[in-house]
């Protein structure tokens, strides 16, 4: 392990994530696990009206982790994801992990997948079994890579769109359930059009919770639109986050029209945030783009 990518981290958070490591391999014999990214935050704070001297109160860090199994492994990913959740609780971290099979990340060295690429060259190898991965395909051009980002773009967020204006209808017409059920979809794509956008990355699951978790590797802004701190705000992310499923298949599944109307107001916002973080990554690949005579001017 490279422990100068993990100087902001304590001693005692670092034992926690070695043994956190050796938990998923007894219990999954993976092949490989990668560290892509980790956060932790710290707050301290005084003030003369406090009842003591000033507190410092360290956050559980999360750790991103891409976790390589066989081929014939006979769990699903999402049984994989759940139980390695549970191990860090006590653990006093949290993870977010993306579980492949070898041939997956073989094929998608292979064919330059940009996800699977980006952690193959710059993640921190926290596992090794031993057995080797493909070599990378060559960096796709810069002006290739923004066609596709583009593409991915309008095919997600657009459906974001269309299932927000969906909702919008529903709600005017007094369709509450079917409201939240578009409300939801309209935050998981849009949650999907930023992944694939910013890390390449195609996501599954329909858990927008996880969702969210996997954009906080690149941007945590987000969070603060559903800040899950209390029990109110717990509450009401999980009416959007269960009305997947819930809102179709429970016959007794209600939210109040109040509810509603404060779950439409958060999704508009997230979609404007997710927005503005897909043109800071346009912004970023035109910065790099070589320029190039003569230029091609569309004009008016």
């Amino acid at each position: 392990m490279e422990t100068t990518i993990f100087q902001h981290l304590t001693k005692s958070q670092i034992e926690q994530l070695v043994h956190l490591i050796q938990k998923i391999v007894q219990a999954f014999s993976p092949i490989k696990i990668i560290c892509y990214g980790y956060r932790t935050t710290t707050i301290s704070d005084w003030s003369c009206f406090s009842f003591g001297d000033a507190r410092v109160i360290p956050t559980f860090p999360t750790y991103d982790l891409m976790i390589v199994i066989k081929d014939d492994e006979k769990r699903q990913h999402h049984e994989i994801i759940e139980i390695a959740e549970q191990f860090a609780i006590p653990h006093n971290c949290n993870i977010s992990i993306i579980v492949q099979q070898l041939n997956t990340v073989n094929k998608g060295l292979e064919h330059g997948k940009r996800f699977i690429s980006t952690v193959y060259n710059n993640g921190i190898t926290l596992y090794n079994y031993g057995s080797a991965l493909s070599i990378p395909r060559q960096e796709m051009e810069i002006a290739m890579l923004k066609k596709l980002i583009e593409d991915h773009w309008q095919n997600y967020f657009g459906m974001a769109n269309c299932f927000l204006m969906t909702a919008n209808y529903c709600f005017e017409n007094g369709w509450k359930k079917q409201t939240v059920f578009d409300l939801h979809q309209s935050v998981e794509h849009a949650c999907i059009a930023i992944l694939r956008v910013c890390t390449g990355y195609r996501p599954t699951t329909h858990n927008l919770s996880r969702l969210l978790n996997l954009i906080c590797n690149f941007s945590q802004e987000l969070m603060v639109i559903f800040p899950r701190t209390t029990k109110e705000e717990i509450d009401l992310f999980n009416i959007l986050n269960r009305a997947y499923s819930e809102a179709r298949y429970n016959e007794k599944y209600s939210v109040s029209e109040d509810v509603v109307k404060i779950i439409m107001g958060r999704v508009t916002t997230l979609l404007g945030l997710i927005e503005k973080l897909y043109e800071r990554k346009c912004t970023s690949l035109r910065s790099i783009l070589p320029v190039s005579f003569p230029l091609n001017i569309e004009s008016q």
